[in-house]
């Protein structure tokens, strides 16, 4: 009896398991990411990563890099800056920007608003550079007079970081002001634009900005894996004076693969090249003022809906980015609770970070995210609060 009641049971098991792998399956499928990050992806960039793989030293694979190269120039204003595209995380590209314009013992100035910069500060330090680390109230931009008395009070700073948009706050910084600041004190200025490239303008080269870093899943609408990081001629110059103690994250190591992209030096991850070069196809044919308008006005939307909520964002007026926002919860209500239910509702928001951590949500809306994003996710909030209150 048992012999024929036990292929009943194990059937039974089995059917129940692919039942409930398909609904994981298609509530995957379903959900909304409105996490800063990664972000949705367009039909042509999915499109992309399932096409058949490449090799790493292809034709095919080097005409993608090159025209990379000159979407990534566009977004952040530069003519002339070097490109660099490779396997790794926008954290990799945070130390390769340091260890590759500061040595052991230099000084680096770091603006930080948030959690993003701090990361800097703690980069710097494990390679034996001395971090200045100027910091904002959380939801914050950094002063002025701040940064240029941490310029000045000691020797002057090898490397000057500014995180463009902070993604634990939602502040927006003023690259500009600050830029200039770096400038004036002969640093080598670099803008982490993780949070931003794609999505807000970067004059690179019109601020004098050196290196602009960023990851690929925010704002330019790839999933994960890319550090990309444009330099200019004076960071290169910077470099070449420089004896830097790393391997893969030694820009030198590159360049003759950016000179000549069929080269090999490290196995590039094409898939994800491929799918950042129809992603840059695709913000080239909006337009960029289309697309820093078009993010203003989608943050500006979400923003307003949910305030209706009673939402608030912890960020000023005055540095509000247009990629994210940081909303602290309505009184009385559980923040993890309030995502589980967004997430019930196939929506998924990100919780919030150091002080915020469990009094806020962080939204994101970038990249693809437009009005019809925006309404499902206020929707869901909306449905999400009435179950709690």
């Amino acid at each position: 009896m048992l012999a024929l009641e036990l292929p009943r049971r194990l059937g039974a098991q089995r059917t129940n398991v692919r039942r409930a792998a398909g609904t994981a399956r298609m509530t995957a499928v379903d959900s909304l990411l409105m996490i800063p990050g990664p972000t949705p992806l367009s039909p042509a960039v999915r499109a992309a990563l399932a096409e058949p793989m490449r090799s790493h030293t292809s034709t095919e694979n080097a005409a993608s890099m090159r025209r990379i190269a000159d979407g990534v120039r566009a977004c952040v204003g530069s003519r002339s800056a070097r490109v660099y595209t490779f396997a790794g995380s926008g954290t990799l590209a945070m130390e390769a920007a340091l260890i590759n314009h500061a040595a052991p013992g230099d000084r680096v100035v770091v603006c930080s608003h948030g959690f993003f910069g701090d990361r800097f500060s703690e980069i710097a330090s494990a390679h034996g550079m001395h971090p200045a680390t100027v910091q904002a109230p959380w939801g914050s931009a950094v002063r002025v007079s701040d940064v240029e008395r941490a310029c000045s009070e000691s020797a002057a700073p090898a490397v000057l970081t500014i995180t463009h948009v902070d993604t634990s706050t939602g502040v927006l910084a003023d690259c500009a002001g600050l830029a200039r600041i770096g400038r004036d004190a002969g640093a080598i200025v670099v803008v982490d634009g993780v949070c931003a490239t794609g999505a807000v303008e970067e004059l690179m080269d019109g601020w004098g900005v050196d290196v602009v870093l960023t990851g690929a899943q925010k704002a330019l609408s790839v999933a994960p894996g890319l550090a990309v990081l444009a330099v200019s001629e004076r960071a290169q110059h910077r470099r070449a004076q420089l004896d830097v103690h790393a391997y893969y994250a030694d820009l030198q190591r590159w360049d003759p693969v950016v000179d000549d992209p069929t080269r090999y030096f490290s196995t590039h991850a094409t898939g994800l090249l491929r799918a950042l070069e129809v992603s840059l196809d695709e913000i080239a044919a909006e337009g960029l003022p289309a697309r820093f308008a078009r993010h203003r006005h989608v943050a500006e939307t979400l923003r307003s809906g949910f305030a209706e909520l009673g939402f608030e964002s912890l960020a000023g007026t005055d540095v509000l980015a247009p990629t994210l926002s940081v909303l602290s919860v309505p009184s009385g209500v559980d923040e993890a609770a309030l995502r589980r239910g967004l997430a019930e509702r196939g929506v998924v928001v990100a919780g919030g970070l150091g002080p915020f951590a469990g009094r806020a949500i962080r939204v994101g809306h970038m990249g693809t995210v437009g009005d019809a994003e925006v309404s499902r996710t206020l929707e869901a909030a909306s449905n999400a609060l009435s179950d709690l209150t």
